[in-house]
């Protein structure tokens, strides 16, 4: 059986490859599949516009990019077998990887770069300058004649002939290195410079006129005899074929086959867990933390979007962490959609409905929320406080903080450590030496930034412990999110239910309290200290709070006796009693504003305190004072005067006066702003195949019905009511006849049919090349004759 022919273009190439193959392209274009693409020539079509082939590049690793710029550099087409020796390896792989993706199409024999690959690597692949015939070509003909004439060629004034036989001449090697055995001093330090690239050098007056014997220098012996050529008025060129012959016929210096290598520092398992679950518990409660205070009082929204700069200085207070790791808390709370915009006519950044939701949760499923909001996420937080374009410095929450590559970048930097050992760590620079190789054309100062601010990001959130991939971490990785939640889970310390009271009014958690525990506790106390143990301190302010709260001091006392190991100290107890006798002593109601007590020596006091004088205080009755102020401004101002006042209702009655949480509406998480199509999945793949394969029928159809047509005899023009009488004529006769008919689409054809029967404006006939019954519409018949 012959062997098939050699397909002539990237479609009948594409229409020859196996189902297979095809979802292979479209798994590793992804551009490709959307939309669906009608036919292999429509894909063909999207496989080589710019957009899809810069795409496609980008994706590609140093191996590839080189045999990809080895196949620009040789003549189209090529074989494996050229590359691999221009290449300096065996490049039927590299190859191979290329073809399944398209952008290189044929058998190994005759092999073609696609157009858009060689336009897009740019007019010096592999630091390689133009063709002999390119360099060459800007000379006039007299000039060429002279280069023929002091190379000892025979000359010709024709300027086509001139460059055949000066290229012919100068692309042999052997050429090239006997001219420079004869050659003057510094000839060869000049082609040195050239030879690996850049290609071009400077050179003053480059476009003048030199002849051999005059030649002064090394530059004007070398364009005098070809072997540079002129590209511009001060520029000058070493010619694609000389420079391949001073590198031994190599495109590169070496094929870069093997990844830079990765040192490696390993950790103890117990160090890398530590250390990952530490700064897992950290993150939640400082993104818990920033909830609970913008709850309170959240900060404005910039009128260009985004946070202020006073605003995360405040936070970055609040939290006590610096603003790098206050913008990292901020925005990652946000692209969790825990806080938002509240889109009101003066916006507020406040907590999401949603944040409730995840302060309810265990620290394994918020820990969860964050981080796989993190991974895909196009927000680089550590980019606030750079300055953009216009000298603008970008803020937390702003609109410039997305870039496209940072999802990429993530994945790359966590595969890469996903490989090595467990428990091991690598550093950042060669992290980054790896991704450059594993994308060279992706490569950039912001690319290896990202690498930096992944490991910073990541280790924060304790995805890497000690700057190792950790269990949970793999599992995020793999997309096992139940795996990664259950790892994370097995490395935290188990929760406490008890601390150690003591009589310095404070309180130590030897662990991680369980949640309920620890926020009724903040209620009553101001953690001090964090670290393997938690500190707690009481005080008459963090009391009162707990006592405004609604709490009793019985209330509070049992629930610290419940709480401590050792029992209640008497200095704490003492503590909550006298802030409990004291609280509410005090009432503050309307008249615009009225304090009450049943002391009047207490109030008496209260008048005569100067701090009080702005509230216009005055004596209704022994235990009854009335006041212009507004309750809320009494209620601050005795408050700080040592006071403990309580508001009190309309019938007497203590008001329990909670801080009000503000909460936005319901609002999504930010996407990810990539400007990428999102991976195909099977279904589409499969989608996409299938569809392909349908235009390549409805193609071949198309072909077979003009190949049927050939024969058939001109048809004459009738009206329907002809036609209609032929036809019925033909059938009664039981004759074959051709027709001329259009289709619903438009599309116009001829059929040799044997008409059966005429009904209804319709005519059933058997269609001799379908071999099948089918029916046409009489009004759609444009002519009629007889096949005999």
């Amino acid at each position: 059986m012959p062997p098939a022919p050699a397909p002539r273009t990237l479609a009948e190439d594409l229409r020859a490859r196996a189902d297979e193959d095809l979802q292979a392209l479209f798994a590793a274009r992804p551009d490709l599949a959307s939309p669906l693409p009608t036919s292999s020539t429509a894909l063909a079509t999207r496989a080589t516009t710019r957009a899809s082939t810069q795409r496609a590049l980008e994706r590609l690793d140093t191996p590839s990019v080189q045999v990809a710029e080895v196949l620009a550099v040789l003549p189209d087409p090529t074989s494996v077998t050229a590359v691999s020796k221009a290449w300096g390896a065996r490049a039927g792989d590299v190859v191979a990887d290329l073809r399944r993706r398209a952008l290189v199409w044929g058998p190994d024999r005759r092999l073609r770069l696609v157009a858009a690959v060689r336009e897009l690597l740019g007019p010096h692949p592999g630091g390689l300058g133009p063709t002999l015939a390119d360099a060459l070509g800007r000379r006039s003909p007299q000039r060429l004649a002279e280069l023929l004439e002091d190379l000892g060629l025979e000359v010709s004034h024709d300027p086509e002939v001139a460059l055949q036989r000066l290229t012919a001449h100068l692309a042999v090697p052997a050429t090239v290195q006997d001219l420079l055995a004869g050659a003057p001093e510094g000839v060869r330090a000049v082609l040195d410079k050239l030879t690996w690239g850049p290609p071009t050098g400077a050179v003053e007056r480059a476009d003048r006129q030199v002849r051999a014997a005059s030649a002064t220098g090394p530059v004007e012996w070398l364009l005098s005899h070809g072997l540079l050529a002129v590209s511009g008025p001060g520029t000058v060129v070493l010619p694609r074929e000389v420079a391949l012959a001073l590198r031994g016929g190599r495109v590169h210096r070496a094929p870069d086959r093997v990844p830079p290598a990765l040192p490696v520092t390993e950790h103890p398992a117990a160090r890398v867990l530590g250390a990952s679950a530490e700064a897992a518990a950290e993150a939640c409660r400082l993104v818990a933390e920033l909830g609970r205070a913008w709850g309170q009082a959240g900060p404005g929204v910039l009128r260009a979007g985004g946070l202020g700069v006073r605003d995360l200085r405040r936070a970055a207070a609040a939290l006590e962490v610096d603003e790098a790791t206050a913008a990292l808390v901020v925005e990652t709370a946000w692209v969790a959609g825990l806080v938002a915009d509240d889109g009101e006519v003066e916006p507020r950044w406040l907590p999401t409905p949603a944040f409730d939701t995840w302060l309810e949760a265990d620290l394994p499923e918020r820990w969860l929320t964050l981080v796989t909001a993190w991974l895909p996420s196009t927000r680089v937080p550590a980019m606030v406080g750079s300055r953009d374009a216009k000298d603008a410095a970008r803020n937390a929450l702003g609109p410039d903080l997305d870039r496209a590559s940072a999802p990429a970048v993530r994945h790359a930097v966590l595969t890469e450590l996903a490989q090595l050992p467990a428990h091991a760590a690598a550093p950042v620079p060669d992290l980054a030496a790896r991704l450059r190789w594993a994308a060279p054309r992706r490569a950039s100062r912001l690319r290896d930034d990202l690498v930096g601010w992944t490991v910073r990001d990541a280790s924060w959130l304790g995805v890497l412990g000690a700057g190792a991939l950790t269990p949970a971490g793999r599992a995020l990785l793999a997309g096992d999110e139940d795996g990664a939640r259950e790892a994370l889970a097995a490395t935290l310390p188990t929760p406490v239910r008890e601390v150690l009271l003591q009589a310095d009014l404070t309180a130590v958690a030897p662990g991680p309290l369980e949640a309920s525990a620890a926020r009724r506790l903040e209620s009553l106390a101001r953690v001090e200290s964090r670290g393997g143990a938690t500190v707690y301190r009481f005080d008459p302010a963090t009391v009162r709070r707990g006592l405004d709260e609604g709490l009793t001091a019985d209330e509070a006392l049992a629930f610290l006796a419940d709480l401590s190991a050792t029992g209640v100290p008497q200095p704490l107890e003492y503590l909550v009693r006298d802030m409990a006798r004291r609280h509410g002593r005090v009432r503050v109601g309307r008249a615009a504003a009225y304090v009450r007590a049943e002391d009047p020596a207490l109030l008496a006091e209260l008048v005569a305190d100067k701090r009080c004088a702005p509230l216009g205080l005055r004596a209704l009755a022994p235990t009854v004072l009335a006041s212009a102020a507004e309750p809320d401004e009494v209620l601050a101002v005795l408050g700080e005067v040592g006071a403990a006042p309580a508001a009190e209702g309309p019938a007497g009655e203590l008001l329990v006066r909670r801080p009000a949480a503000h909460r936005t509406t319901a609002r999504p998480a930010p996407r990810p702003v990539t400007g990428e199509p999102p991976a195909p999945g099977p279904s589409l793949v499969a989608a996409a195949v299938q569809t392909v394969r349908g235009g390549d029928d409805d193609l071949a159809e198309r072909e077979r019905r003009r190949d049927r047509q050939k024969d058939a005899p001109a048809l004459p023009t009738m009206d329907p009511s002809t036609s209609l009488s032929v036809l019925r004529e033909a059938a009664g006769r039981r004759r074959p006849v051709w027709i001329g008919y259009v289709d619903a689409t438009g599309t116009a054809g001829r059929f040799l049919v044997d008409p059966l029967g005429v009904d209804g404006g319709r005519i059933t006939a058997f269609d001799h090349a379908e071999r099948t019954v089918r029916s046409f519409s009489v009004h759609r018949v444009t002519g009629v004759v007889d096949a005999d």
